[in-house]
């Protein structure tokens, strides 16, 4: 049986949230149901995982609160909020001008309707499910509170959902950038038989020049991070303003001077876990489609319409501050709290860097007790596994991308459905007499992969 837990319903194919945040490609495109995607799923659970018991071989999963329904699956669906309404809270809609008194309030725990009778809510119940293998690929979080103001004022890229709101806000931020009040043209001509004087005159070109300086601020985009998430964003970003300016089929022409767009990366190379040919050719490649590629730079501050930039070395009287029209964030990520969880079960050796947990080639992961070892199996950017690369000899762990976990999951899949013994090093084919001459086994025993 194959139990799959997850906050969401759906995978998404993350090395295309980039192409939809432009509209390269539609969501649809880059997402697949969980429940349909592989027919020999048992069942999905929608909820996330909180705690775990390794030597029991038991999770403890948080259902997922259905705060986005109607309501109607309670019977009280002619009083409940519509999806897009504002949430209510205490009975008390957002609206001042609300006066109904069938007002609910949906929350993880109860839900409250009318006079504050409390009902339990089943959707947001806690339960434990038992297993013989525990696959843990919940991937990272977004860190983005090592900024003041990153957290609330940065787009992030790690889900459709925040794919689909950085493609409004683009779209939103040319429209801004768009109006006639941010036009020189808007504010009179430059003849000067229309001046009576000198002030006149300075007058004008000064509301000129905040008109073209505050047009710029609306359509500059500053992607922090120079990852692969940050690479391929700047790329698409690039690609688009092309497609979207160009004359005479682009419908934004007129903003084709103005349109910017600056990746920052604290670090001397863009992609620092690729190999030293791949950093020079993407930066090469990015700069040549016009995209200002600010190396060795550090993000101070986030505002609502600025960024505080300072290069390594610099003072702190050499801080620059960049007017920005919109700010993504895609400069590293932070363990899911259930992997916090998870190495608290395991040995000290079993933490790796940046809150990993090590794995050895078999993505297996040390255990306290020899019978626990081979029954939770880690994989994608979870899983730190160290190797050497092609021109650098030294250890360092796999990237976190979308390939490498890919690989990771085809892998473990073929070692659980071979049902090699995972408890040995290497795994090996179990001695089943009852499986001795199966087409399986006789197929691997050719190729050499008994063990």
């Amino acid at each position: 049986r194959i139990v799959v837990v997850s906050p969401v319903n759906h995978f998404v194919f993350t090395p295309m949230l980039a192409s939809a945040a432009v509209g390269t490609i539609e969501y649809r495109s880059m997402t697949e149901p969980i429940r349909v995607t592989n027919p020999f799923i048992d069942n999905y659970v929608e909820g996330q995982a909180i705690d775990v018991n390794v030597e029991k071989k038991k999770l403890t999963v948080q259902l997922g609160g259905l705060t986005t329904v109607t309501g109607a699956f309670k019977g009280v669906a002619s009083t409940a909020p519509d999806r897009l309404e504002q949430p209510r809270f205490n009975g008390v809609s957002n609206d001042a001008n609300d006066n109904d008194k069938n007002n609910i309030n949906i929350n993880h725990n109860t839900i409250v309707i009318n006079n504050n009778e409390n009902t339990p809510d089943d959707a947001s119940r806690v339960i434990e499910l038992t297993y013989d293998y525990l696959l843990c690929a919940v991937g990272t979080n977004v860190r983005s509170t090592i900024v003041p103001g990153a957290k609330e004022h940065c787009f992030n890229l790690k889900t459709s959902q925040d794919s689909k709101r950085l493609r409004t806000a683009i779209g939103e931020a040319l429209e801004y950038a768009s109006r006639p009040d941010v036009r020189e043209s808007y504010y009179g001509s430059n003849n000067a038989q229309y001046f009576r004087d000198d002030q006149q005159e300075q007058d004008l070109l000064q509301q000129q020049e905040w008109a073209k300086q505050e047009r710029q601020r609306r359509v500059r985009f500053v992607i922090v991070g120079g990852g692969p998430t940050g690479v391929e964003l700047a790329g698409e970003m690039s690609d688009f303003i092309r497609q979207v300016c160009s004359q005479p089929y682009g419908a934004y022409p007129h903003l084709a001077k103005d349109i910017s767009v600056m990746l920052v990366h604290g670090g001397p190379d863009l992609l620092p876990a690729m190999d030293p040919e791949l950093r020079e050719r993407a930066l090469h490649s990015l700069q040549r489609q016009g995209v200002q590629v600010r190396l060795n730079t550090r993000l101070q501050e986030v505002g609502r319409d600025f960024v505080r930039l300072k290069e390594k070395g610099a003072s702190e009287d050499d801080i620059e501050t960049i007017p920005v029209g919109l700010s993504v964030w895609a400069a590293g990520n932070a363990p899911v709290p259930f992997v916090e969880t998870l190495l608290s079960q395991l040995p000290e050796i079993a933490r790796g860097s940046a809150g990993r947990i090590r794995v050895d080639p078999w993505l297996r992961c040390p255990t306290n007790k020899p019978e626990q070892f081979g029954s939770v199996l880690i994989l994608g950017d979870v899983a730190c596994f160290e190797a050497t690369a092609k021109y650098d000899k030294t250890p360092a762990a796999l990237p976190q991308t979308a390939q490498v976990a890919g690989q990771q999951g085809e892998y473990a899949a073929r070692m659980l459905n071979r049902r090699y013994d995972l408890t040995t090093t290497p795994p090996r084919l179990p001695d089943d007499p009852l499986d001795e001459f199966s087409l399986l086994r006789v197929w691997l025993l050719t190729r050499g992969l008994e063990e």
